[in-house]
């Protein structure tokens, strides 16, 4: 696997048709930062995570919150839904990497992940496992869509995760209602290689501290 991502995280450069990973960020650091707001992203910047998944802004920001996080020596993953004025297709994304170069993108649509993959960035497919039925359409999303990086939602299903783990090779995120640090070490230690929170607390969790 190609990898556009030094060991410390420094040093980024985009490389067309390359598949990046984050292993090596959240090894150290597996919060990811769930960011919604420019306070937020401030408060993050300052912290020691170094992942920032961005949940908000406007396609007028977007250049400056990356700029701001790699500058920080961060990376930063967009969920495009959420970034007011972006449009949802493909046309939109190819904008967002455009005036942008973000690391990767985080979404639930197929279309999408595939134009960012072919961009270059990170596709993280979300996925909602809220009942049986979502859990093996999920998996098989999942076969289908080949993404670089899974983001499981709710995250708080250590079963779930080992599952995902067992069927998926790439990189197992978990997010939504994490809250403790009992929970990420949880989650890590059934699999995932991440988990994205909103809880600021978390954000300068050290799972070397924790042993």
């Amino acid at each position: 696997m190609s990898d556009v991502f030094s060991d410390s995280c420094s040093g980024f450069s985009r490389k067309p048709s390359s598949t990046p990973n984050i292993e090596d960020c959240l090894s150290n650091s597996p919060v990811i930062a769930a960011v919604r707001s420019m306070e937020e992203l401030a408060i993050a910047l300052r912290s020691p995570v170094r992942v920032i998944s961005m949940m908000g802004g406007s396609i007028g920001e977007a250049a400056a919150i990356t700029n701001a996080v790699h500058e920080s020596g961060k990376r930063v993953l967009f969920h495009p839904e959420l970034v007011k004025g972006l449009g949802r297709d493909q046309a939109g994304i190819e904008y967002l990497a455009r005036i942008a170069n973000p690391d990767g993108i985080v979404s639930t649509k197929r279309q999408l992940l595939h134009t960012a993959s072919q961009l270059g960035l990170l596709s993280v497919l979300q996925v909602f496992m809220i009942d049986t039925q979502a859990f093996e359409t999920g998996l098989e999303n999942i076969a289908s869509h080949a993404p670089d990086a899974v983001e499981i939602m709710p995250g708080l299903m250590p079963r779930i995760v080992s599952c995902v783990k067992a069927a998926f090779a790439g990189p197992v995120l978990a997010a939504g209602l994490i809250k403790t640090t009992n929970d990420v070490d949880v989650l890590l230690k059934h699999g995932a290689s991440g988990a994205v929170a909103s809880e600021q607390t978390l954000w300068a969790y050290a799972p070397q501290a924790r042993k």
